[in-house]
């Protein structure tokens, strides 16, 4: 345990007087945050620290305000600690989706659609991010600036040596100029989770259904096809059988200028983590990063 985990475990076992004797624990970190578990018989708190560690609170917040019965853990504290922001939780004591089969995947995706579809309940007239109560000039604009530099600096990802730097490049300038010209405008805006990723979801083994959600430090009001093209990133990612895509098709039911949303959505979400995967050279992140490109070189041979 390095010195910070350690003093600061301390300072919660003063603070939580039942943690006195606490266990600690560490499940499979974030990108921007640690986190670990401190239990003590049948009490356990899930402890989130980091620069972004305190962002979930006003998703958190409004979720139970809500009463959306949108499984996610509450808050039991915040605070600073040595200058680093610091989110106590209630611990959601089921296993990650990570931790299934593949082959039981799907049994859970009827329930990430319903836990989804509940969370799209709330929803707030225009398009806005959370963690910073700040409402956004467009939905079109937040997407925009994912590919331009304002959130990711693509002129570094670009350099990278485990990328293809043209095709990328060229992947980059058409899907933003596609984003320019496509109408997103909406009635009315849905909060998002924006990464339903196994990392993300615990899940109950008996019931089939999803048990908790974490991590939503991103959350944002937006279109609610965002957030499921994440499930179809999921499929695609463990090359999931035919009928389990058609099945999902079945659930959704989408139109066609949906369907059009979604595939716009999906081709970003390819593109963009890319800049994620190309972070670290390990197998599993040269294996996306190829299965990344495999789909864009075939994108941009056949618009």
């Amino acid at each position: 345990m390095n010195i910070f985990r350690s003093q600061l475990v301390t300072y919660l076992r003063t603070l939580l007087p039942a943690m006195g004797e606490a266990n600690v624990s560490f499940p499979p970190q974030g990108m921007s945050s640690h986190v670990f578990f401190l239990t003590s018989g049948d009490t356990a708190y899930a402890v989130k620290y980091g620069p972004d560690a305190t962002k979930d609170v006003p998703t958190l917040t409004l979720i139970h305000e809500c009463g959306t019965r949108v499984p996610v853990p509450e808050v039991v504290t915040e605070f600073v600690f040595e200058s680093v922001p610091v989110l106590v939780m209630t611990c959601i004591q089921f296993p990650l989706l990570d931790t299934v089969a593949v082959t039981e995947l799907p049994l859970y995706i009827p329930s990430m659609v319903s836990v989804m579809r509940k969370l799209h309940t709330i929803t707030n007239p225009v398009p806005r991010v959370l963690s910073a109560a700040k409402d956004l000039p467009s939905w079109q604009e937040y997407l925009l600036a994912q590919f331009d530099g304002r959130t990711i600096d693509w002129t570094e990802v670009l350099d990278r040596p485990t990328l293809d730097r043209a095709l990328v490049a060229e992947a980059l300038a058409r899907h933003h100029a596609t984003l320019s010209t496509f109408e997103l405008k909406l009635p009315e805006y849905a909060l998002l989770h924006t990464d339903f990723n196994q990392r993300n979801l615990f899940v109950n083994s008996t019931t089939r259904s999803i048990s908790g959600v974490i991590d939503w430090e991103d959350a944002v009001f937006g279109d609610p096809i965002y957030d499921f093209s994440r499930i179809r990133m999921l499929l695609w990612h463990f090359d999931l059988p035919d009928s389990v895509v058609r099945t999902y098709d079945e659930l959704m039911r989408y139109t066609d200028a949906e369907h059009r949303r979604e595939r716009l959505y999906w081709t970003g979400r390819v593109i963009q983590y890319l800049a994620w995967y190309s972070e670290e050279d390990t197998p599993f992140n040269t294996a996306r990063i190829a299965l990344h490109q495999k789909y864009l070189h075939t994108l941009l041979n056949n618009p």
